[in-house]
């Protein structure tokens, strides 16, 4: 047996104790025999790399992408659409069918029916409480479908201030839908010059 304590222990571990020898033979053939049956299974492995292919994966993402594109229903517009008039001369609305809207701050609008000159009724409403303006807006209809028999030149003339915010002219032209009120119009703002 060897006289390396740690080839005494191997050879103890692996053979038993029946087993003596007296050169390291046994022992190198036994080394000798691992390594070319362990380099012999990598040599097998190495023949057989797995190789993945992504190009159908590329292909079933752009798929996959395409099909949730043309599938998907995109979010639809909530503007609304704002008809801006040609040049030229502008149109002559009947008194008894004009409403102009002076809009102040914190959603409270002086209204004025008729013209400056010929004032039918004039006051004050809230766009956001009572007396509303929407309740204005729904009686000026009436009272013009009684006078004329139809609402068809029933107009709003939207006047916002330097203190009105966006919100407020938002609310206002909404109201303009709500109430199915064909002719609106968005003024500048008045100056004193005006």
């Amino acid at each position: 047996m060897s006289g390396n304590p740690f080839v005494r222990l191997i050879l103890t571990r692996k053979f038993g104790n029946k087993i003596i020898l007296r050169n390291m033979d046994f022992f190198l053939t036994y080394i000798l025999y691992k390594t070319k049956f362990m380099n012999a299974i990598e040599k097998d492995n190495s023949k057989k790399d797995i190789r993945i292919d992504f190009a159908p994966m590329v292909d079933l993402g752009f798929l996959l992408i395409t099909f949730f594109i043309f599938t998907t229903k995109m979010q639809e517009s909530k503007a609304f659409g704002l008809h801006i008039p040609a040049d030229g001369a502008g149109t002559v609305t009947m008194n008894s069918a004009t409403i102009t809207l002076t809009m102040k701050q914190n959603g409270v609008i002086d209204y004025l029916e008729g013209n400056e000159q010929n004032i039918i009724q004039k006051g004050t409403v809230a766009l956001y409480g009572k007396p509303s303006l929407r309740d204005q807006l729904i009686n000026k209809r009436k009272r013009i479908i009684q006078q004329l028999g139809s609402d068809s030149n029933y107009t709003v003339l939207i006047q916002p201030s330097k203190f009105t915010n966006y919100k407020e002219i938002i609310d206002v032209m909404d109201e303009m839908t709500i109430n199915d009120i064909k002719k609106y119009v968005l003024m500048d703002e008045k100056t004193d010059k005006q």
